[in-house]
């Protein structure tokens, strides 16, 4: 299962329309984390799944929406309301409740994977406003058939690989 995650690209189409065109013929599923500020009949969400964010004003999204990919679920969330700059509590509570292991988020526009009590928080970064590095992020999650390994693999807007953020897993 391969699933592109994408995340505060504040109006800026170009990349997301760029990956759809790069990763199209074998991806499962498109997610977006918030602060698209697009109106929510754009084009772009026929592929990608998203959430409202801070700057998404226009919008009569979710703040959070459940995904399920072949039988895995995904929670995705904006993080502006559950105070992720804080802790991940309020989005750990939410996705234990859905029985999801894997919980992607944006807003800080920094791109990161925490763990805390086997749930995994993915942060994609930001595609066109990045605070931890000069160019914007996103990133690729591989599961395997068995789902046994999660590779999560992060690349800058130019599609260069960053390999000291990727990393992959053993998932129980």
């Amino acid at each position: 299962m391969k699933i592109v995650v994408v995340s505060d690209n504040h109006g800026d189409t170009y990349y997301m329309e760029e990956l759809l065109s790069i990763h199209s013929e074998d991806t499962d599923a498109w997610f977006h984390c918030g602060d698209s500020e697009l109106p929510e009949d754009h084009p772009l969400f026929q592929n990608y799944q998203t959430v409202e964010g801070n700057m998404d004003f226009a919008n009569k999204l979710k703040l959070s929406r459940l995904e399920e990919i072949q039988g895995e679920l995904f929670l995705i969330a904006h993080g502006h309301k559950h105070k992720v700059k804080q802790s991940y509590d309020r989005l750990k509570e939410e996705a234990k409740k859905a029985g999801c292991r894997f919980v992607f988020y944006g807003h800080t526009h920094v791109a990161k994977v925490a763990e805390e009590e086997g749930i995994y928080f993915v942060n994609p970064g930001s595609l066109t406003q990045p605070r931890d590095r000069h160019k914007g992020t996103y990133l690729v999650l591989t599961i395997d058939e068995d789902k046994t390994t999660a590779t999560f693999d992060f690349y800058d807007k130019d599609h260069n690989s960053i390999p000291e953020i990727s990393q992959s897993i053993h998932l129980n």
